[in-house]
């Protein structure tokens, strides 16, 4: 799967882990559903509360979807530098990543969002698409 580029081939190995990391949260999320920060306010109403499960349940399902398909696409098309699949990785991880983020950021639904943790495995992903670029689209 490795390319003559050696930038290329870091980029990849770094969107791999990105996206393993990504389908491993996913399956936390989707199979146990809630987290320890996603403790709720005892206050909040109880349709609110499996609403919120329901929310967590989904994202985890969006992120092994997300996580599959971006293997997929390093695979039939990152590797042979095709632009469109720079634009997915892009699209992919910045659409589920940064709405996430502001939505943890921005609402308080009494638990305590891993904000830190959001950012750090974010950083593959834009290391990854930072040294590509010139790869994919010249100097």
């Amino acid at each position: 799967m490795l390319t003559e580029s050696k930038k290329l081939n870091i980029a990849i190995i770094l969107l791999i882990i990105f996206y393993a990391i990504e389908i491993f949260v996913g399956i936390l999320y989707a199979s146990i559903g809630f987290m320890p920060y996603h403790q709720i306010k005892p206050s909040l109403d109880p349709d609110w509360k499996e609403f919120i499960m329901f929310l967590v349940r989904y994202n985890g399902f969006l992120f092994i979807h997300n996580g599959v398909m971006g293997l997929y696409i390093l695979y039939v098309g990152f590797q042979k530098k095709e632009k469109w699949a720079w634009v997915f990785v892009l699209l992919s991880g910045g659409l589920t990543l940064f709405p996430l983020m502001g939505l943890f950021i921005m609402v308080n639904w009494g638990f305590q969002a891993p904000v830190p943790n959001l950012i750090i495995g974010m950083i593959p992903w834009i290391v990854a698409l930072g040294i590509s670029y010139k790869e994919f689209f010249g100097e």
